[in-house]
């Protein structure tokens, strides 16, 4: 199981067709939330805004000419002021590098943006439009393809959880272990049986949603699969008990399985920025919930694919506890 990204596409109300051609296109590389179906009700336009932003990964503003500037004794056309509002507001929050101002040609740019590749369109009504929009999609497609191999730190800590928990932890256990099957060491399980380690593998098991307390999810997870414990001493830190697969100990293969404690701090950070007043979880809170949890799986796939100890040994899977 995977998640996508999240995509806002906002726009100014003459620039909804536009906004809908775009979205169309992105669909299938990213979950799309066109304004100004975000809105929620008995808010402000400004409160929504600023309680959206962490929802999404990217956003997206069509700047159609709406309106007409008179600036230094020229006429042209310009965005909505709420539109150019908005890119500023989302760039602050999601950084220059997720947000993109799609420009109609012949408009009026914000001198700040001077100097910076923008993709422009024509007017809608231009023979060339889907031409034109065909192309500035796929520039859009190939920066978050490229911005998807990186991790940011944003309002939310998946990243520097992740990272951690990997580097405190999981690498740490790994060299560890390695160790102890090179100078045969001889483990005990919880259930009095011994063994050697002839081969070592790792599963990170993340829950597909962060409810209940995590130490309720290992529980469940262990009682259910039968696994039992087995306690390993990582090098320069604190013991540790771990849960393992027992079906192939008789091989001499060691199967730590383990479930990140550290998600419960997740979880707790998002009850925080959604300020949680109730039980049950709104359509909005799964989708921050979601992302956090892709960007967490993300940030430890890239983390395993570049340390020598942990490549080949550890992997992940998503999981409905």
């Amino acid at each position: 199981m995977d998640f996508k990204p999240t995509i806002f596409v906002g726009s100014s109300k003459e620039g909804l067709p536009v906004a809908e051609a775009l979205a169309a296109k992105l669909k299938g590389t990213a979950e799309i939330k066109l304004w100004p179906n975000i809105f929620q009700l008995n808010k402000s336009n400004f409160d929504n805004l600023v309680s959206q932003i962490a929802f999404y990964d990217y956003a997206i503003l069509v700047a159609t000419a709406d309106d007409i500037t008179e600036s230094r004794g020229n006429s042209t056309g310009s965005p909505r002021d709420n539109v150019v509002f908005e890119f500023g507001l989302l760039t602050g929050g999601l950084g220059a590098s997720r947000v993109f101002f799609l420009m109609e040609e012949d408009n009026k740019m914000p001198s700040d943006l001077g100097g910076i590749t923008l993709p422009f369109i024509p007017k809608f009504t231009a023979a060339d439009f889907k031409t034109r929009l065909n192309a500035a999609t796929k520039q859009i497609k190939a920066h978050i393809a490229n911005k998807e191999k990186t991790f940011d730190l944003g309002f939310l800590p998946s990243t520097a959880l992740a990272y951690g928990y990997f580097t405190n932890f999981v690498e740490r256990t790994v060299e560890r272990l390695l160790e102890d099957k090179q100078d045969k060491k001889e483990f005990e399980l919880s259930n009095g049986s011994k063994f050697k380690i002839s081969s070592l593998r790792f599963t990170i098991l993340i829950p597909n949603d962060l409810r209940d307390n995590m130490f309720q999810k290992v529980k469940a997870k262990r009682l259910k699969s039968e696994w039992l414990k087995l306690k390993v001493a990582p090098k320069d830190i604190r013991d540790y008990d771990f849960s393992i697969d027992v079906s192939k100990t008789s091989t001499g293969e060691l199967h730590l399985v383990d479930i990140p404690f550290t998600l419960n701090a997740l979880n707790k950070s998002i009850e925080l920025y959604s300020k949680v007043e109730h039980i049950g979880k709104s359509v909005k809170e799964t989708i921050l919930e979601q992302r956090e949890i892709r960007n967490f799986k993300r940030t430890l796939e890239y983390l395993i694919s570049k340390s020598a100890i942990a490549k080949g040994i550890v992997d992940i899977e998503i999981v409905d506890i």
